[in-house]
């Protein structure tokens, strides 16, 4: 096995890989170099990425190893809550007609600092869990919802009075430094909607005369 410490955009079998060095100004504390470490697999003529560090120009410098990106970056980097969309939309329900739930968004890229470097946080929801604000509840569930006539979650009040659905969604993430290859993120987010008020209405039968 064969490890060479290399320009973070020059792989040592010779073809370009990816333009890190362009991002070593910006990614080192001054005085610092911004290097790859390639190793090669033993047999092949196949080389892998190890991963980047600073190096110190000083005599006594010591590496610097790039920081891991934990999920309490995950949790500060401002999600946004998932929008809560409802059929029909006018703030009010049908006793015992199904109410349909659904939502919609997907992966957002977040731009944070993590020890002094810059990173690039990538967030996308995994699943989301609907309070319906009568005791019951949709969720986890992997599925957003559909819009009517196909629809995928509804939700059926049986007693009126006023309820306040919230929607809660869980992120995953992953992160870049230097334009590395994303790393994935320990635990997940969540984040919650505001609540959104539902009035339930019962209706009933009318009588209407007949003319003539």
């Amino acid at each position: 096995m064969t490890r060479v410490p290399a320009c973070a955009n020059n792989r040592p079998d010779g073809p370009r890989f990816d333009n890190y060095c362009g991002a070593s100004n910006n990614t080192c504390p001054p005085g610092q170099t911004f290097t790859a470490t390639w190793t090669q697999v033993a047999g092949e003529a196949r080389w892998t990425n190890e991963g980047a560090r600073c190096t110190s120009d000083a005599p006594a410098g010591e590496p610097v190893v790039i920081p891991a990106v934990t999920v309490a970056d995950l949790r500060r980097v401002g999600l946004p809550p998932s929008p809560v969309h409802l059929q029909p939309d006018t703030g009010q329900a049908l006793l015992n007609v199904p109410l349909v739930l659904r939502t919609t968004g997907g992966t957002v890229t977040r731009d944070t600092t993590v020890l002094g470097f810059p990173v690039t946080i990538r967030a996308t929801p995994t699943d989301w869990t609907w309070d319906l604000g009568d005791g019951a509840g949709i969720g986890p569930t992997s599925d957003p919802g559909r819009a009517y006539p196909h629809q995928t979650l509804t939700h059926t009040y049986t007693e009126p009075g006023d309820r306040t659905i919230t929607l809660t969604t869980t992120w995953s993430g992953e992160y870049t430094i230097a334009g590395l290859p994303y790393r994935p993120i320990e635990g997940t987010a969540t984040t919650t909607s505001p609540g959104v008020g539902v009035h339930v209405l019962s209706g009933g039968n009318v009588l209407v005369a007949e003319e003539g």
